[in-house]
């Protein structure tokens, strides 16, 4: 069973597209909010995201920035939806751009709308095996799974905030600016207080091994 996240803030477009992919057998998931759905990719993983621009907290154009960066993420088709007129072609040059497979504008047909995610899962299916996991030297993640392994025992569960930083340590050949795990963890609402904090909780999860998450001059280093 195909997962499909909806990301809109328009409840009544949600019920909506709900009852239609419902029906066609799809497992469902949804977000209200840029934020909230750029954690449920990470949660969920799902194999189609329909994905509103004009969303609070994070618009959509930031959540698609944040996914062209995570390379646990940057395979999913991403359908975006909008109600932009002006400047339409523009738009649509701009967002596929940054990855985006596909475009629809509102009001769309929802025919149009199943045909369309019935494409992108033909065209761009998943390989949940390309990139299964991250390591240096003791420490493994499973992206999947978002699972802690420590001399191959497994010592924690991570919260998607918490396993999206940590990918980005083990996936760096050194230090990593804060500014730059900022962007990718929390997009424009990340603060200084909210990193330092995730990644003292992130030492508590690697138990002995938390001494190799180092604080460099301008950020963060997991030494192997």
């Amino acid at each position: 069973m195909a997962k499909l996240l909806i990301i809109e803030d328009d409840g009544d477009l949600q019920q909506v597209l709900s009852l239609v992919f419902n029906r066609d057998g799809y497992e469902l998931h949804y977000a209200f909010n840029g934020k909230e759905g750029y954690d449920k990719m990470l949660a969920t993983q799902p194999d189609v995201v329909l994905l509103d621009l004009m969303l609070p907290i994070l618009n959509g154009v930031e959540v698609i920035k944040l996914v062209a960066t995570n390379t646990s993420l940057a395979d999913i088709p991403i359908i975006v939806m909008t109600a932009h007129s002006d400047k339409a072609d523009m738009l649509e040059h701009s967002i596929k751009a940054q990855g985006v497979r596909a475009y629809l504008k509102k009001p769309f047909e929802l025919g149009d709308a199943r045909a369309l995610v019935r494409r992108m899962l033909s065209q761009y299916p998943r390989n949940p095996v390309s990139v299964a996991e991250v390591a240096k030297g003791e420490i493994r993640l499973d992206i999947k799974f978002r699972t802690v392994w420590i001399k191959d025992k497994m010592t924690a569960t991570l919260s998607p905030m918490k396993a999206a930083l940590l990918q980005t340590l083990l996936q760096a050949k050194g230090p990593v600016k804060r500014e730059k795990l900022l962007h990718a963890v929390w997009g424009s609402e990340g603060s200084i207080p909210a990193l330092e904090k995730t990644i003292q909780r992130l030492r508590e999860d690697l138990g002995g091994e938390g001494r190799r998450l180092q604080t460099t001059p301008e950020g963060y280093e997991i030494v192997g």
